[in-house]
């Protein structure tokens, strides 16, 4: 109740500050990137060890300037540090957990999706028909609020748990 409770807190603290103009869309994603972290459990054979740090990889140009950073320094997940990675291309084998994949890579992500295809990587974009291309969660901004789609198929064939918390604040999408 408490987990749910907090979530509930930090989501709508996000939400209240993005009405009041103090933040930007990239901050808001960033919240929600570190956040996701929170709410997918993957398979333990994506860690060498018990201590291994939860990876965020962000392809291309990184548009979050130092709001990712921000969001994960000094904090943990399940006993995991978080750490950032800015990548210029994916070869096998992808050493991130969350793909952020920025809209300038994506041309390429149906091949880097089919590279990825098993990995359990949690990939992450931001463009129109990201989800249909085999993405994880897409981005998209509603009304002025970003909110997601998530592809339940996709984090399906990747292994990943996706908390049904998480998918309550998401469109659905089957492919």
């Amino acid at each position: 109740m408490l987990t749910h409770l907090k979530f509930a807190i930090v989501l709508g603290a996000a939400c209240i500050l993005g009405l009041r103009g103090q933040v930007d869309e990239y901050q808001v994603k960033a919240f929600f990137l570190y956040n996701f972290a929170r709410y997918v459990e993957w398979s333990p054979q994506n860690f060498k060890a018990a201590n291994d740090p939860i990876v965020i990889c962000i392809l291309g140009q990184n548009p979050f300037g130092s709001a990712l950073e921000q969001a994960t320094t000094g904090n943990a997940i399940a006993g995991r540090p978080v750490v950032v990675r800015e990548i210029q291309n994916i070869l096998p084998p992808c050493n991130c957990h969350i793909l952020f994949v920025n809209s300038s890579e994506r041309k390429h992500f149906r091949a880097i999706a089919a590279c990825l295809k098993g990995s359990g990587v949690l990939t992450v974009g931001e463009t129109p028909g990201f989800t249909g291309d085999g993405g994880v969660i897409n981005f998209k901004l509603r009304d002025g609020k970003v909110r997601f789609d998530i592809n339940v198929d996709a984090a399906g064939r990747e292994g990943l748990h996706i908390s049904s918390k998480l998918l309550s604040l998401a469109q659905i999408v089957k492919n």
